[in-house]
């Protein structure tokens, strides 16, 4: 059952830019809730790992030299952290800590801690490729045992685009964009439904007047979880990950939300899933709800 606020908020921190983003978006939700901010820094580099750490050898002097010069610019990281949290006013806490495996390490700490939500920029913004996540955070997403927010281009939390197929999860997504909307006055829901049949299996394709009722009694269905807030619905026909990006970006839209599938252990290595595609190459931020 969806928690009614947001109390612990995580918020992994590298000096990155997209991080900066990161901590912005915490500072503005922790305000609206009322939240604690627990600031992460994973102190990690390629010669924590055993087998790189054997194969090159490097003497023990020039690994320890390698270790302080990482804790020396992680403990600034967090310290800056800090510093604008506690100049928002916002309670905040820090963990500074070591970890072969940065998102692990997170992974843990959202897990010890019970956090209600993870702010985390995509980490790696390469000219090639500005809105690709990193390996850390595709892992996180994948994983991380709560709701997963991540920032991107912008740090707004006005138009909310919730994409839904009438399953469980999404209605998960639907509570949380309402919780959302409650907390910000300005804040405006659109519920989308893409039928995909249309374009992707023509064999077993629904005739186009069957598949119109489909989707508009999948967005009915949904939308009478929406009570208190402003919202509108839309219905459109492809395929999912490409069309709800088509949607996000022609409308500038702020933050997608999507459900998570909640997969098991073994089908969450398969391709395929909505939410890890559209947080992967959207260019507006993404939430994912479990």
């Amino acid at each position: 059952m969806l928690k009614r606020t947001i109390e612990k908020i995580i918020v992994p921190v590298d000096g990155s830019h997209s991080c900066l983003r990161a901590r912005e978006v915490a500072a503005v939700i922790a305000k609206k809730f009322g939240s604690t901010v627990t600031a992460v820094h994973v102190i990690s580099h390629d010669f924590m790992h055993p087998e790189l750490k054997a194969h090159y050898q490097l003497p023990p002097l020039i690994l320890s030299e390698l270790d302080k010069s990482h804790q020396k610019a992680g403990r600034k990281i967090i310290q800056n952290a800090e510093d604008f949290f506690k100049e928002e006013n916002i309670p905040v806490q820090t963990e500074l800590f070591r970890a072969e495996d940065p998102a692990e390490g997170i992974l843990q700490t959202v897990e010890k801690s019970n956090a209600d939500l993870l702010i985390m920029g995509n980490i790696s913004e390469t000219q090639n490729n500005r809105f690709a996540l990193g390996s850390v955070a595709e892992k996180i997403v994948l994983y991380a045992k709560c709701p997963v927010l991540i920032t991107k281009r912008k740090t707004a939390v006005r138009k909310l685009l919730v994409a839904t197929d009438g399953s469980e999860q999404a209605t998960k997504a639907v509570d949380y964009a309402v919780l959302l909307c409650q907390h910000f006055n300005e804040a405006k829901i659109t519920l989308l439904h893409v039928d995909r049949l249309q374009e992707v299996d023509e064999f077993f394709k629904l005739e186009p007047k069957y598949a119109q009722e489909c989707g508009e009694y999948i967005l009915s269905a949904t939308a009478e979880r929406i009570v208190g807030v402003p919202y509108d619905t839309r219905l459109e026909f492809g395929k999912p990950v490409k069309t709800i990006l088509k949607v996000a970006k022609e409308d500038d839209f702020d933050i997608i939300i999507l459900g998570s599938r909640g997969e098991s252990s073994v089908k969450r290595y398969l391709l395929g899933s909505v939410s890890a595609d559209v947080s992967m190459h959207s260019q507006r931020s993404v939430l994912i709800v479990r």
